[in-house]
């Protein structure tokens, strides 16, 4: 009895240290794949407001502002400057406090059924980027007014991510080329991210909803702004998101391969 006892104590010794001992499936380091993601589908929307104001939807948010260059808030809490160059061009400048997140310029096609916009700016690691997004008409017969939804983009401002395992049932979670960081459980609460493009009052939750997948939360102030499934591929190599913002069905595919 005592050494059939010993294996048993062994046993569940043994178990318990490799339960200790393994890591989330989310952690390494995830390189973004654009040709194997699936980003289009998105919409934005123009419509005149009032006190010559422009309202602007997208993403499930919507804000207004005059094409002026004067100040705006965002839903995010970012000061947006929108100016009318001709008819057109329209330019957009986001700021998250004193700190510039990139400079926008919407054209307007001469036939006037598509919108290109072009996105520039630093990240706060020091490396420029430019990315474009290609919009094409929906509803609407004249100038930036209508509903548009994206049929091209080529994003080059993100890299992918990073995951740290503590140890001690926490991780650490960030976007190494933003300096964006959140600590967070895989026990659904919220928790806030930090980062110098990161506006405040923002948090995310992970729920573990299987042995490699988890349900990811995005929440501004408390209210949710963003949901997606996270997906560890059986051989660990690849990471499938899925998700669109909360309050429309704009589905996109984001695929990262592990390199670390």
């Amino acid at each position: 009895m005592k050494i059939s006892l010993s294996k048993w104590t062994l046993a569940a010794i043994i178990s318990l240290a490799t339960a200790t001992a393994a890591q989330s499936p989310l952690a390494g380091s995830w390189k973004f794949n654009a040709e194997k993601s699936q980003l289009t589908g998105d919409t934005i929307q123009f419509t005149p407001a009032s006190e010559g104001m422009v309202r602007v939807t997208s993403g499930g948010q919507s804000y207004s502002f005059k094409p002026d260059g004067s100040d705006t808030t965002t839903p995010m809490g970012y000061t947006a400057q929108w100016e009318k160059v001709d008819d057109q061009t329209w330019k957009q400048t986001v700021m998250n406090g004193s700190t510039k997140l990139s400079e926008n310029t919407y054209t307007l096609s001469g036939d006037g059924k598509t919108i290109t916009l072009t996105s520039e700016g630093t990240k706060p690691n020091g490396e420029k980027f430019n990315d474009s997004f290609t919009y094409t008409r929906m509803s609407g017969t004249n100038g930036f007014m209508g509903n548009w939804k994206s049929t091209k983009v080529d994003l080059k401002s993100f890299s992918g991510y990073e995951f740290k395992d503590n140890g001690d049932g926490a991780l650490v979670w960030s976007l190494p080329d933003y300096h964006a960081t959140v600590t967070i459980k895989t026990d659904g609460k919220d928790y806030p991210a930090t980062g110098p493009t990161v506006p405040e009052g923002l948090t995310l939750s992970l729920t573990k909803t299987g042995p490699r997948t988890f349900t990811m939360v995005q929440k501004m102030n408390g209210k949710p702004i963003y949901k997606a499934t996270e997906t560890v591929s059986a051989d660990g190599k690849t990471l499938e998101e899925v998700g669109s913002a909360v309050g429309v069905n704009e589905t996109a595919t984001t695929i990262y391969e592990k390199i670390d």
